[in-house]
């Protein structure tokens, strides 16, 4: 019996949880799935690093990090590399932790980053395709993430006490 890869796996499952919400778009469930699959190791999660190479796990560092790029302190493709790893963090964490954003009172900041950085995203984007994977992905950012929470708590039930084990993996 042939296993199928973590991708296959992940896109499987966001397909199937997407088309259930009307998202139909197969471009958006590749880069949801291509999220997911490289998320699902913690250090890509946290890829971006400061100066003193220490992962950058919030939002405002993340966003004085690209400002700080934007100012010349860095290269245009290294803004965009911050701005699509915001996207994506912020995506993630916003459909998989999203009652732990909620009781932090978080849960709005992220999706309002979040859509911004994908708006931005498709901004500088050149590549036609991918400038509407990013459009979309910040005109129904909201949706998106809603239906990843939708997804994680019908397709991927846990019991209330996985939720700890959980958010350990995710650093206070």
């Amino acid at each position: 019996m042939r296993l199928p890869s973590l991708y296959q796996f992940f896109h499987h499952q966001v397909g199937h949880g997407f088309h259930r919400h009307g998202i139909t778009e197969p471009a958006t469930v590749d880069y949801v799935s291509d999220i997911l699959t490289r998320f699902a190791q913690v250090r890509q999660l946290y890829a971006l690093r400061d100066a003193s190479d220490r992962p950058l796990e919030y939002i405002v560092d993340m966003l004085e990090t690209w400002h700080m790029a934007q100012g010349g302190a860095g290269s245009p493709g290294r803004g965009r590399f911050i701005l699509r790893h915001l996207g994506e963090y912020t995506l993630f964490m916003s459909g998989l932790f999203r009652d732990r954003l909620r009781r932090r009172g978080e849960l709005d900041y992220y999706l309002a980053h979040g859509s911004s950085a994908y708006w931005r995203c498709a901004d500088y984007e050149v590549n036609p395709r991918q400038r509407q994977v990013y459009w979309h992905l910040h005109q129904d950012f909201g949706r998106i993430s809603s239906t990843l929470d939708n997804m994680r708590r019908e397709q991927f039930p846990l019991p209330p006490s996985a939720d700890s084990v959980l958010t350990a993996f995710w650093r206070v």
